[in-house]
């Protein structure tokens, strides 16, 4: 089954967990993969609550990690902070992939202080930590605290300065990261690639669609004058 759900064969990985007689943990966080690699994370959720009344299980940390995978992909709040409190008290508490899993959905929720309050307990922090954590702070417009975390992060690559510029755009940000952009693009740092300039692509229809509404705005007020 995992197999299939790697390969995105959905629909036979999700006959073979139909048809098993008895379902473990392993079964079912290969279920939930399959669901979050084809973006249907909401399956992935009502799903849970099966896992809970008809196989009686409790979750391990492969579990909380596709589980929270999906709720910051949903931006799904309130069943995340469940999830996070009953991650605290289960014997995975320590578990760093859930921690960043964790980092991920506070950062995508708009909670950038409470993704970092678990980056901070990190033992051993990661790529995808350090660029969802500067991904939180950029979308909510904190630039210093983004760059200050770019800054001193020890593995910086593509996808670190992706997070910044991306955080901006999806933020609202886009003055923000068009001058980032140019600063970085004078600097040296080669950061041409799709997804980066998809995302400028939007922010500028963004910055097309306000200046547009400025002026009809102008123009409202200077019929009635």
């Amino acid at each position: 089954m995992d197999m299939y759900g790697k390969c995105g064969h959905l629909e036979d990985a999700v006959q073979l967990f139909d048809e098993m007689p008895d379902r473990d943990l392993a079964s079912w966080a290969s279920i939930f993969t399959a669901y979050n690699q084809a973006d249907l994370h909401k399956r992935t959720l009502s799903l849970f609550s099966s896992m809970l009344s008809r196989d009686g299980l409790q979750p391990d940390h492969f579990i909380f990690a596709s589980l929270i995978n999906a709720c910051a992909s949903l931006a799904a709040l309130r069943l995340g902070l469940q999830l996070h409190a009953q991650f605290v008290v289960s014997l995975f508490s320590d578990d760093d992939v859930v921690k960043s899993s964790l980092v991920d959905f506070y950062a995508k929720c708009g909670f950038p202080d409470r993704a970092s309050r678990v980056f901070d307990s990190i033992v051993s922090k990661n790529v995808v930590s350090w660029t969802s954590l500067i991904y939180g702070y950029a979308r909510m417009g904190r630039k210093d605290e983004a760059l200050e975390l770019l800054r001193v992060m020890p593995c910086k690559s593509l996808y670190s300065w992706t997070a910044l510029i991306s955080g901006f755009v999806q933020g609202g940000h886009c003055v923000d990261s068009f001058r980032l952009f140019t600063e970085l693009r004078r600097g040296g740092v080669d950061i041409e690639v799709p997804f980066v300039l998809s995302s400028l692509i939007v922010g500028s229809a963004s910055l097309a669609m306000l200046e547009m509404g400025k002026a009809s705005s102008s123009i409202s007020r200077g019929s009635w004058v």
